[in-house]
């Protein structure tokens, strides 16, 4: 093979090679350029949603996931789109290939998309804010976040509970903080069939436990007597706050009240937390 062809023709691969370059390396770091102010431009337009929520009180705090996430994946797509447009790739056939498969995904991952169409209609709907805490479907907790996809839920023992939007959605869901008060009923059984001291010992307790309310008025009535005994039944209403510190702490500052008020311990049959009846005209009371 003659020395000088072979010369020619490595000449000709690197003036090839040396024109491809020239051509594609102001697009490959236009493109570099675009993805790294893309990354910046999605952190600080996040840290800016943040800093803007944590001054405002009027921002719900539920939505800040969600809106942040929505920013996040906006402009990747759009850092996509402008990445391949300067690498002289056509997006439009690839904006059509990219939807035939997202619908080919979309059927694939039903459960997914339903998780996002359970998390919209959660904020729009707002059954529940963040610092709420929920009960639904055997699981409960105060949440800590919401997202498109799944929330996550602190247990009482302190687990970190996820749960997909779905699962919250498709099922009744019970509020417990929500309320501004919260309705306390106890049954108070005394020895004897005389109930106006221990009346009088439940009303001071009531009066003096820092957790009541005084309006709605707690009430005592006697609910019913039989066998030598005689049952009280004492309703009360709390705030949402305390409401927990109310349902621990009323057996014992209930009995200790009608000690107080002169009932021998002995004659104390029973302290029971109850749940009205549907019936029951307390449940009434407008809240």
């Amino acid at each position: 093979m003659d020395p000088n062809i072979a010369v020619a023709q490595v000449d000709s691969l690197a003036g090839v090679a040396w024109s491809w370059t020239a051509a594609f390396a102001p697009r490959v770091v236009a493109a570099a350029i675009i993805i790294v102010g893309g990354l910046f431009l999605s952190y600080w337009l996040q840290r800016l949603l943040a800093r803007a929520a944590a001054r405002t009180r009027r921002f719900d705090p539920t939505l800040l996931p969600v809106l942040m996430a929505v920013i996040r994946y906006s402009i990747i797509i759009l850092m996509v789109l402008l990445v391949l447009n300067q690498l002289g790739i056509q997006t439009t056939s690839l904006i059509a290939l990219l939807g035939a498969a997202g619908l080919a995904l979309g059927l694939a991952l039903q459960g997914t998309l339903s998780n996002i169409a359970a998390g919209i209609m959660l904020l729009w709907l707002r059954p529940f804010r963040i610092g709420d805490y929920i009960a639904v479907n055997n699981m409960s907790g105060r949440v800590e976040e919401t997202g498109l996809f799944a929330c996550i839920i602190r247990t009482y023992d302190g687990a970190r509970l996820f749960a997909p939007n779905s699962t919250l959605w498709n099922f009744a869901l019970r509020n417990e903080t929500s309320a501004p008060r919260r309705m306390v009923a106890v049954n108070v059984t005394i020895a004897g069939e005389g109930d106006e001291p221990a009346r009088s010992a439940l009303e001071a307790a009531l009066g003096a436990d820092p957790a009541i309310l005084k309006q709605p008025v707690p009430e005592i009535f006697l609910d019913s007597t039989g066998a030598g005994n005689a049952t009280l039944t004492c309703i009360f209403w709390t705030s949402s706050a305390r409401f927990g510190e109310a349902q621990r702490m009323v057996t014992t500052r209930l009995r200790e009240g009608l000690k107080a008020g002169g009932i021998a311990p002995a004659d104390i049959q029973g302290i029971v937390r109850i749940t009205p009846a549907p019936a029951d005209p307390t449940r009434l009371i407008d809240l």
